[in-house]
């Protein structure tokens, strides 16, 4: 399509890869530790630390290194099966009430043992953007591009326009940053927050 971007920008891996990836899929959640957020959602967690310099999010929040930060994960399974049996809208629902089940879990939680925010990355951040998260650039680097091909693997690997699906959209498939600070998750999902 004119326009469109192609190649590396919006390009995945060959497919003779795919066994060696799906994988490095399995093995990666395995080392993360990364547990659905709900039996039935389609969003994961994994509780690790901030690795990267102090950052200053929305509403003056600074995140340290060694804040304790939940990784927000996609369990791409669920959200494939969801978006073909009841589409994005149900799939969006989902996500919604999987945040509302972390708000509920972080709230009674000592102030000391609450996660300081919530972060994700991909290349596709329509729920981020749609719910209020902060969405932010990546810098680029060497291993944001390894990642970013990475990403538009896995998008063609669990959507179900499988490699058409690199087609949809405008611009360059980067990875974005997508943050969500304690405060906003317990007023965006905690009681009388966000609903369906």
């Amino acid at each position: 399509m004119p326009g469109r971007p192609s190649g590396p920008e919006r390009g995945a891996p060959p497919r003779i890869l795919d066994p060696i990836l799906s994988a490095w899929e399995a093995a990666d959640r395995r080392r993360r530790g990364i547990r659905p957020l709900r039996d039935e959602g389609i969003l994961g967690i994994e509780r690790t630390r901030h690795r990267g310099p102090a950052i200053e999010l929305r509403g003056g929040t600074i995140l340290r290194p060694g804040d304790p930060v939940g990784e927000i994960h996609l369990r791409n399974d669920r959200v494939r099966e969801l978006e073909q049996r009841a589409g994005v809208a149900a799939a969006f629902r989902e996500a919604r009430a999987d945040m509302r089940a972390l708000a509920a879990a972080e709230a009674p939680l000592p102030a000391a043992g609450r996660l300081a925010a919530c972060h994700g990355a991909g290349i596709v951040a329509r729920f981020a953007a749609r719910e209020g998260w902060e969405v932010r650039p990546r810098r680029r680097t060497a291993w944001q591009h390894v990642e970013d091909w990475y990403f538009r693997w896995l998008l063609v690997r669990w959507s179900p326009a499988g490699r058409e699906r690199l087609r949809h959209g405008r611009g360059p498939l980067r990875s974005v940053d997508a943050w969500l600070t304690a405060g906003e998750l317990s007023r965006r999902y905690g009681d009388g927050g966000a609903s369906d």
